[in-house]
């Protein structure tokens, strides 16, 4: 299906990831240690 759509200019071919973005594992330990925290506080 990407293939059929015409890709802007201003994007290049190979602007795609093939793995997990580091940021992705960034914002998970971000939310997994704010949940802690709040776990931890509330008793």
């Amino acid at each position: 299906m990407a293939d059929t759509k015409p890709r802007p200019d201003n994007v290049p071919a190979e602007n795609e990831y093939h793995s997990t973005h580091w940021l992705l594992i960034v914002t998970y330990l971000a939310a997994i240690a704010a949940t802690a925290v709040l776990i931890v506080n509330a008793g």
